[in-house]
């Protein structure tokens, strides 16, 4: 500010002021505007303070939701993975029992292979004793055959030679 002058003259604001009461007024109006001013800037600020409360109980308001949220989100992930290794141990006990069972099932299939390889083999053995035992009696009807072809042929021989001998007795006698 620019320092007073002497005298009665006042300069404010670039205005002379020469009587006291033009003065007074001056002031006065001025106080009023500053009182008007403050009156607004404490209306402003009041609304700045509500306004700023307003934004504190919102974001308060979003912070809670925002963790409800957050803690919904834990939970839901938390059944879910807990939900999964409960899947994933169920799956893994039934590939387990699955296993299980196929080697299970080799294990009696193998048995069987052995027990049809033995069947097999009995029978093959049963088969081959029965051509053995046909062959032994084809070989015993050909030996009966040739021995009984043999006492055929004795047999008719005697009984050529009896025969013979009974007609040249019968020629003998006859004469």
């Amino acid at each position: 500010k620019k320092a007073p002058k002497k005298g009665n003259t006042d300069d404010l604001d670039g205005m002379q002021i020469v009587l006291p009461e033009d003065r007074i007024k001056y002031l006065e109006s001025q106080t009023q505007a500053l009182e008007m001013q403050l009156a607004y800037r404490s209306e402003a600020t009041a609304n700045a303070v509500a306004e700023c409360e307003t934004i504190k109980e919102e974001l308060e308001s979003a912070t809670r939701k925002y963790e409800g949220e957050k803690q919904t989100s834990f939970d839901v992930a938390r059944s879910m993975t807990r939900q999964y290794k409960g899947m994933q141990e169920e799956l893994l006990n039934k590939v387990t029992e699955r296993e299980r069972i196929i080697e299970m099932l080799k294990d009696e299939l193998e048995t069987l292979k052995a027990v049809h390889k033995e069947e097999i083999a009995q029978k093959d053995g049963v088969i081959q004793q029965k051509d053995d035992d046909a062959e032994k009696h084809r070989v015993e009807t050909e030996g009966m055959c040739k021995h009984f072809a043999n006492l055929l042929v004795e047999a008719r021989l005697k009984i050529v030679s009896y025969t013979q001998g009974s007609v040249i007795d019968e020629v003998r006698n006859k004469h």
